[in-house]
């Protein structure tokens, strides 16, 4: 077996990630669809997916008929769920963008930011500009559903989880942990991720870190009233609509429904 660092084309990281994370997401997605169907006070029909990443949501939410565009920092991962969607015959809208300015063609009904990518916001000013610029893009009525870490202790928040998924011939073996050294003061923390892929022989590695900030369900409506755009309309510690936040006593994290005004 060889182990080649950097031989592997631009498309690989974003397929060995779109592989590792493909579970839940059938759970993750009816739970959006029965968001759109409750809490929009309009009919939901076009959807923006924001930080998309390989697109486990979009996809999903366009089998099941919705128009969707979305977008992402990273061109490899536009330029691969590009592909991926037309392979299943979806129209999609797609751009690489900044999550805090980004304009689009026609606003939409709903948008979604899904596996704490808002965490990237690292600085309260910049989840501001970004609720800004999601209200703008949004139709009045329309939803923004979204998902936050959370943290319950000070003293050992940190989360580590492996697993390993198989497709054909392709191995992929996944490390990741979230909450990692984290600031009380900042609450800024750091993730970890560590993505093996073993296929025809030959060994792949690829390893991710970066920092991510968590915010705390009271702060966070603080600053969705600081933004403005929007009100708040429900929250819960999970993707089935009975697990409302206030009775979760050991939150992981906290999945937020914000309404166009």
């Amino acid at each position: 077996m060889t182990a080649p660092s950097g031989s592997h084309n631009q498309y690989s990281a974003p397929r060995y990630y779109e592989i590792a994370f493909d579970m839940n997401r059938r759970q993750e997605v009816n739970f959006l669809v029965h968001c759109f169907r409750r809490y929009a006070r309009r009919r939901v029909h076009s959807v923006l997916d924001i930080a998309c990443g390989t697109g486990p949501h979009l996809i999903r939410l366009g089998e099941r008929g919705y128009a969707m565009s979305g977008l992402d920092l990273s061109p490899q991962n536009i330029d691969f769920l590009r592909e991926r969607a037309a392979g299943k015959g979806l129209e999609t809208d797609l751009l690489v963008a900044d999550m805090t300015r980004f304009k689009l063609k026609r606003p939409v009904d709903a948008a979604i930011c899904m596996q704490d990518s808002q965490g990237h916001l690292l600085k309260t000013e910049q989840l501001v500009a970004h609720l800004r610029t999601v209200a703008r893009c949004l139709k009045r009525g329309g939803l923004y559903v979204f998902d936050r870490y959370m943290v319950s202790s000070w003293t050992n928040p940190a989360r580590r989880w492996t697993w390993s998924k198989r497709r054909g011939r392709l191995i992929v073996r996944a490390s990741f942990s979230a909450l990692n050294d984290v600031d009380p003061v900042s609450q800024v923390f750091r993730e970890r991720m560590t993505l093996e892929a073993i296929e025809n022989g030959t060994r792949r590695l690829y390893r991710q870190t970066h920092l991510s900030r968590m915010v705390f369900p009271q702060e966070l409506k603080t600053v969705v009233e600081l933004a403005g755009g929007f009100e708040f309309v429900q929250w819960f510690f999970g993707f089935k609509p009975h697990q409302v936040l206030e009775r979760s006593r050991h939150p992981i994290i906290m999945v937020v429904v914000l309404r166009k005004k």
